[in-house]
């Protein structure tokens, strides 16, 4: 993979994590829960069978940076094929979806790891609801 390859991923995910993050603030419900997030992220993007791009996540008081690279110390980790990390965040595949079918590599679509901190569970579930796009309301 190329770097403006890399840098071209980068940019898109970033893209959508802060577009969902604003998304998010505009609900008074969210906003609480994003500003009480504290958590560090190691985002694993599956390019190919043998390649994983990585990306970091850090929130805290509200505020979502997206950096690339590994964290060294980390709440937990996430890995996924990037068109299937996309079809979570805008709700069109569920998490239980994600984590019993398999993508494109024979893995599971999202794989979740356990980071240097210990496991994590409810910031890890705080994290994929605040990352999912709410759909809208029938009207």
């Amino acid at each position: 993979m190329e770097e403006s390859e890399k840098q071209n991923l980068y940019e898109t995910f970033k893209a959508v994590i802060e577009s969902i993050v604003n998304e998010k603030k505009m609900v008074p419900k969210s906003n609480k829960k994003l500003n009480k997030l504290i958590a560090g992220v190691n985002l694993g993007l599956q390019i190919k069978k043998d390649y994983i791009f990585w990306l970091n996540l850090k929130a805290k008081g509200g505020l979502f940076v997206l950096n690339r690279g590994k964290l060294d110390d980390f709440d937990f980790q996430l890995l996924a094929a990037p068109e299937d990390l996309m079809f979570f965040c805008n709700g069109e595949n569920s998490a239980v979806h994600m984590i019993t079918n398999k993508n494109r590599f024979g893995e599971k679509k999202l794989r979740i790891q356990k980071g240097t901190t210990g496991r994590n569970l409810g910031k890890l579930l705080k994290l994929a609801n605040l990352l999912v796009i709410d759909k809208e309301p029938p009207i």
